[in-house]
């Protein structure tokens, strides 16, 4: 197999990974080409993916991002021993989804399996909303039905939920229950640059579904609602609006959930959210040149005009 490491020049990292330096960019292609190598699965390189031959993950394009971010921030393992982890993983739920293919039509097999899960509205850019099932939550983020199976998360097709004879919330109700009831979620109450704030954190996937149910927790809300931020798949950041020191918070919150949202791993959205009476508002932002520029909405606006000093 070509090697890209040939070279006596570093290699340019590419917009996709620039939360890698130089060195690890390259430390993490050289794991990926051995395992290919190892495998023997020819490959090209392509923009934050890979262009697979003939093989048995039962994709030719696999995405790089969510693995380089587990590199970037691993508990201490190897690049190497990280990357095989994660192909092998893929492995493993192509294999278990050739025998879920043969059931899949079958209601009471598949309905443990049944999962919602966040994500940022351009992962479905290519895919199409109309191949999916889910609801737009606020700003970019989509909420997706999709299988929860042991070793990765499948996409559900309109047509084969068509064979189950269930409608469309009974499917979600039951998706959010399912990990409401498998997913554990640890709170976490943090002192954050002066400010008190709650987190909500879990090693699965769907710690963002902790929105879902943001009512049953009172610590959270604030007297005006609160300030919510999804940066990825493992962390939701909450702020209970009381008074004007909210005005701080914004200036200290949308950084941290910016940043969050660059590293990953499982990036979901860098928006912040005001979150009161039961619905999400997306709170509009920029960052350019260090400075932020907020532009939040009118009912926003009117609300912090309601307020007092601390």
């Amino acid at each position: 197999m070509f090697s890209l490491f040939k070279r006596k020049n570093k290699l340019e990292v590419p917009d996709w990974a620039l939360f890698l330096n130089a060195d690890e960019y390259e430390r993490f292609l050289k794991a990926v080409e051995k395992y290919f190598y190892q495998k023997n699965v020819t490959y090209t390189l392509g923009d934050g993916v890979i262009n697979a031959g003939p093989n048995d993950f039962g994709f030719n394009v696999l995405g790089l991002m969510n693995v380089a971010q587990q590199c970037k921030f691993n508990d201490g393992r190897s690049y190497t021993e990280i990357v095989d982890e994660h192909f092998e993983t893929m492995l493993r739920a192509n294999k278990f989804d050739k025998e879920f293919q043969k059931v899949i039509d079958d209601y009471e097999q598949i309905e443990q399996y049944l999962a919602v899960r966040l994500y940022h509205t351009s992962y479905f850019d290519s895919v199409g909303y109309e191949n999916v099932i889910g609801e737009a939550l606020a700003g970019n983020i989509f909420a997706a039905l999709v299988f929860d199976l042991p070793d990765g998360i499948v996409s559900i097709k309109p047509e084969q939920a068509e064979k189950w004879g269930k409608n469309y919330k009974e499917l979600m109700d039951v998706g959010k229950s399912n990990v409401e009831r498998n997913c554990s979620i640890e709170l976490l109450k943090e002192d954050f640059d002066g400010l008190t704030i709650w987190l909500a954190q879990g090693e699965h996937f769907f710690t963002g579904n902790i929105v879902f149910n943001l009512e049953i927790y009172p610590q959270f809300a604030g007297k005006h609602g609160m300030l919510v931020g999804v940066p990825h798949r493992h962390c939701v950041i909450m702020y209970p609006i009381n008074n004007l020191e909210v005005i701080s918070a914004i200036n200290k919150l949308i950084p941290l959930i910016y940043n969050m949202n660059e590293e990953g791993p499982g990036s979901i959205s860098s928006n912040l959210f005001w979150y009161a009476n039961g619905k999400f508002e997306y709170q509009p932002y920029k960052i350019e040149e260090d400075k932020i520029q907020f532009t939040p909405t009118e009912n926003f606006l009117n609300m912090l005009n309601m307020l007092e000093e601390k």
